[in-house]
């Protein structure tokens, strides 16, 4: 077998090619991006501006490209992974692979949910920084959906899971509850929640005065929930004697 290095390459170019040889079910991924922007100009054209609903549902719906992207990947090759794992394939450079590709996917999808927002409504905020923010969102998710992947022993389950885990997202959050009636478990448990940091950038981004450290520290945030997701996929797909030592 090649060195990881080759071989995350390797594994990305097949995988891009697998994507682009369903040239339907790519436009479908693709579609949804736009679509949704456009229903959200829809409802939000009619105040013909923005409020911290519409910051929610594009962070969410950002989190949703991700995680449903990235859901069935590995449950689906699982039998190819455990036949390639014995000619040397590296668990950690299959799953960069995967993100790699489902990442660029993502930035694809969140431009263009963005962009269909922002053709009809201009948002307070800095368009790169919500950019930033939705992107960072959608790769949490493609962590999540990766880590449900891996889990999962079939690709329905896998699939089935992914609303359950975007119910919290909503529960946990101030469209649900204000923050000033949060539990001490309640505030604790929307720290963890991707859209709640996501959701802040777009808050700070739209203040008269942005705290900028906060923008920074929500976007860092995204980033480490992935890297942990990431490497948590990672160790629930390696056999147990690897895990072991």
């Amino acid at each position: 077998m090649s060195t990881p290095r080759r071989q995350s390459h390797v594994l990305a170019a097949r995988y891009w090619d697998c994507l682009l040889g369903d040239l339907g079910s790519l436009f479908l991924i693709l579609a949804q991006a736009p679509l949704i922007g456009w229903l959200c100009a829809v409802v939000w054209g009619s105040i013909e501006s923005d409020t911290p609903g519409l910051y929610f549902v594009l962070c969410l719906s950002a989190l949703w490209f991700g995680c449903i992207n990235a859901c069935r990947e590995i449950v689906k090759e699982r039998a190819i992974l455990e036949r390639e794992r014995l000619f040397g394939l590296s668990t950690r450079d299959y799953v960069i692979s995967k993100v790699w590709v489902l990442a660029a996917l993502g930035a694809v999808q969140v431009v263009l949910l963005q962009g269909t927002v922002e053709w009809h409504l201009q948002l307070r905020g800095p368009m790169l920084l919500e950019l930033l923010a939705l992107f960072g969102a959608s790769v949490a998710g493609t962590g999540l959906g990766l880590l449900v992947s891996a889990l999962a022993t079939t690709q329905e389950r896998a699939v089935f899971a992914v609303p359950l885990l975007l119910l919290p997202q909503i529960l946990f959050s101030e469209l649900a509850i204000p923050s000033n009636l949060y539990s001490d478990v309640v505030g604790t448990v929307e720290k963890i929640m991707p859209v709640h940091w996501a959701f802040r950038v777009f808050e700070e981004s739209a203040a008269l005065e942005p705290r900028w450290h906060m923008v920074a520290l929500s976007l860092g945030v995204l980033m480490a929930m992935c890297t942990v997701l990431v490497g948590a996929a990672m160790v629930s797909l390696l056999p147990r004697r690897e895990v072991v030592t």
